[in-house]
């Protein structure tokens, strides 16, 4: 379903919210969106609704930067980064320690984070295929890069997203194929073990 403007602009207002404090309430984002808190619970009946519409808007945002990328028609490795590089400016991935464990994961958003799966899954295939990517980086280990690198936060917004773009950057040559003569210790994450930490 098609977000409006007013809702635009109460969902930016809780990410905003919520990337300062996961704990933040209906009158923290009432004032962020700059209206009263009745107009807030008018639009939205409580908390619990207001972040399960923020989960989903934050999968189609991921959702929509990894379409984009595959679409692009750059060489798979190129289309790893774009992806990569996106999802840090965008800070989709900041948002997922901050929400789990607090929304209820309906039947719609299990389905919108399937899809979010599967975009992943056919840029890393396509970067494996290339010959340029490491094969034994799985999806969960690229989940949980990108958020290390999205709780980077010194303060200064300009400062911050350069250096997430920095250590993005070493991540990525981390991720080449040729750094693949040493072998990661240990089992990349389980599925399981990511999707655990949104049971409430």
């Amino acid at each position: 379903m098609p977000v409006t403007t007013g809702d635009r602009a109460v969902l930016d207002a809780a990410r905003a919210v919520l990337l300062r404090d996961p704990r933040a309430s209906m009158s923290a984002v009432a004032r962020e969106a700059r209206m009263g808190v009745g107009g807030l619970y008018r639009r939205y009946a409580n908390k619990q609704e207001l972040f399960r519409a923020v989960c989903d808007d934050n999968l189609r945002r991921y959702i929509a930067l990894g379409e984009a990328a595959l679409s692009d028609g750059e060489d798979p490795w190129a289309a790893l980064g774009e992806f990569l590089g996106h999802v840090v400016d965008d800070g989709v991935h900041q948002l997922t320690p901050c929400l789990a464990g607090t929304v209820v994961v309906d039947d719609d958003l299990a389905a919108l984070g399937e899809q979010a799966n599967a975009v992943t899954d056919r840029i890393l295939r396509a970067a494996r295929g290339s010959g340029m990517m490491r094969p034994d980086v799985s999806r969960a280990d690229l989940t949980l890069l990108v958020e290390q690198i999205g709780s980077l936060d010194l303060g200064s917004p300009e400062r911050t997203a350069a250096l997430r773009r920095r250590y993005l950057s070493l991540i990525l040559d981390g991720l080449r194929a040729g750094a693949a003569s040493r072998r990661l210790p240990g089992p990349p994450p389980e599925d399981d073990e990511l999707s655990a930490r949104w049971v409430i």
